[in-house]
């Protein structure tokens, strides 16, 4: 049974709500994410924004709709904890301290594509991503307004206990936004970039221009956030149909 197995670890604050559940669960990868993935993960620039690009075939459909049901079976919040209140962030939302499992089998299907190094991060090779999986649900009419996304440490559950920053060696420098569905109308990822130096980010009051990006289901976005110099204002496009599904968590590199 999807949830079997799942229990709150601790409650946490959001923008209006202070008892929002960070959820646990006892057994390993109960998504069953396959050890073997069935298709090949490849990575693609996405050369109008800068410093993104986009791996494919992360995950499989089925393993994308046994997360969804996952998350259907916990239960979404309208608030968010560690986020904007909801006028700005008018989505759904939970959070899942995932297993070692979990996040090992998502991170060996892109270790090897990224192994080189990220030019955008100065060439540094990430050592993983964050077990704090935010998922976000947008039905109709649901949406992100523009903004930008915090650097997170790496948190990890540790003999019960929710350790917020479980690495001495490693923090966050880039968003890595999981696509569960992509069965929706509208819900493209938007990003405000230098309409004369589209190489760089737009800033406040300098001439922009807004580049859509459309992720498929069981793909991965990324892009640089938190203080690096190439960290773009961005949106969730609303929706006009259908539901959107994704998991946003955080790629993690050394600090050295």
């Amino acid at each position: 049974m999807l949830g079997k197995g799942f229990y709150v670890i601790e409650h946490e604050q959001g923008a209006e709500n202070d008892n929002i559940p960070l959820w646990g669960n006892k057994v390993e990868n109960p998504a069953e994410l396959s050890a073997q993935s069935t298709s090949r993960a490849h990575l693609v620039p996405v050369p109008q924004v800068p410093g993104a690009f986009q791996i494919m075939n992360v995950l499989s459909r089925d393993e994308c709709r046994r997360l969804i049901d996952i998350a259907e079976t916990l239960g979404f919040n309208q608030d968010a904890a560690v986020s904007l209140p909801r006028h700005i962030r008018h989505n759904d939302s939970l959070t899942w301290l995932t297993d070692d499992t979990t996040e090992s089998l998502i991170w060996q299907r892109c270790r090897g594509l990224l192994a080189s190094g990220i030019e955008a991060i100065g060439g540094l090779v990430p050592l993983g991503i964050n077990q704090r999986f935010r998922f976000y649900k947008y039905g109709e009419g649901d949406f992100f307004k523009p903004h930008t996304d915090g650097s997170w440490p790496g948190s990890k559950l540790i003999d019960g206990v929710h350790v917020q920053n479980a690495f001495d060696d490693r923090y966050s420098q880039m968003t890595f936004l999981m696509l569960l569905s992509d069965d929706f109308e509208g819900g493209d990822t938007q990003f405000w970039v230098n309409d004369v130096e589209p190489n760089k980010p737009a800033q406040r009051g300098q001439p922009a221009r807004q580049v859509n990006v459309r992720t498929p289901a069981g793909s991965v976005l990324c892009f640089p956030h938190g203080m690096h110099p190439l960290h773009c204002v961005h949106s969730s496009e609303p929706i006009t149909r259908g539901v959107k599904y994704i998991i946003r968590t955080d790629l993690l590199f050394p600090l050295d």
